[in-house]
């Protein structure tokens, strides 16, 4: 039955689109959704984390701070994972500039709900930036998924922001498994990024996946600019 209601955000249209996030074969793609639809195994949330980055910014997270604030889980092993994660942005961010967190909330899209692009704005010697964060170690991010993600961040998040922000992926994840998670920041402006072309063929061969799957409804034959489906 489509419209599942799951939800998903950009990163996951990097993860899912088959072979790659600018080449998607709608049913190749299909296939690796509905297998995370009936896949089973722990699951582990970095939501924990995304309310604490402004302390994070201001120089509050001390090791101290990290051990006590982070041990939601009874697996010690996924709570160190988190402050893992932390102590990485806290190297990057720590004592830097000024956050304020993305507030917009998650939108119901063709049966399913797409959550927020960015984690908030971050503003360091002068500058603005949109600041998406992939905090998921078993999704490296290749320089096509870059290039994808900053496109959307632009689309969504800067286009109409008088603060003209500029699009900043964080990738915490493992490069090469064993060796620990590593953090990689890319600022990407849409001269960099995917073209809108780009974007929007991807979004639709996306979209057709998941409908695919049993997880969306189908697009409206008369509908122009795809992008507009996302915006708050």
């Amino acid at each position: 039955m489509a419209g599942r209601r799951k939800f998903f955000e950009l990163l996951d249209f990097a993860k899912f689109g088959a072979p790659s996030v600018l080449n998607i074969n709608p049913p190749a793609s299909a296939i690796a959704l509905i297998e995370r639809l009936v896949g089973s195994g722990g699951f582990m949330s970095y939501g924990q984390i995304w309310p604490r980055v402004d302390d994070v910014v201001r120089g509050l997270a001390t090791d101290s701070y990290i051990l006590n604030e982070f041990k939601a889980y009874k697996a010690d092993w996924k709570n160190e994972s988190i402050r893992n994660v932390v102590r990485l942005l806290r190297n990057y961010f720590g004592n830097k500039g000024t956050w304020y967190p993305e507030k917009s909330k998650p939108k119901f899209v063709l049966g399913f709900w797409f959550k927020p692009s960015i984690r908030g704005i971050w503003f360091y010697e002068g500058k603005a930036y949109a600041v998406l964060i992939n905090a998921r170690k078993t999704q490296p991010l290749t320089q096509e998924d870059i290039r994808f993600l900053a496109r959307g961040i632009y689309e969504l998040h800067c286009i109409e922001d008088p603060n003209d922000p500029v699009p900043l992926i964080i990738d915490l994840s493992e490069r090469e498994k064993g060796t620990g998670r590593e953090l990689s920041a890319y600022v990407m402006p849409p001269e960099k990024a995917a073209s809108l072309e780009e974007f929007e063929l991807a979004v639709r061969r996306f979209l057709d996946a998941l409908n695919l799957a049993g997880i969306s409804l189908p697009l409206p034959p008369s509908l122009g600019s795809i992008v507009n489906l996302f915006k708050k």
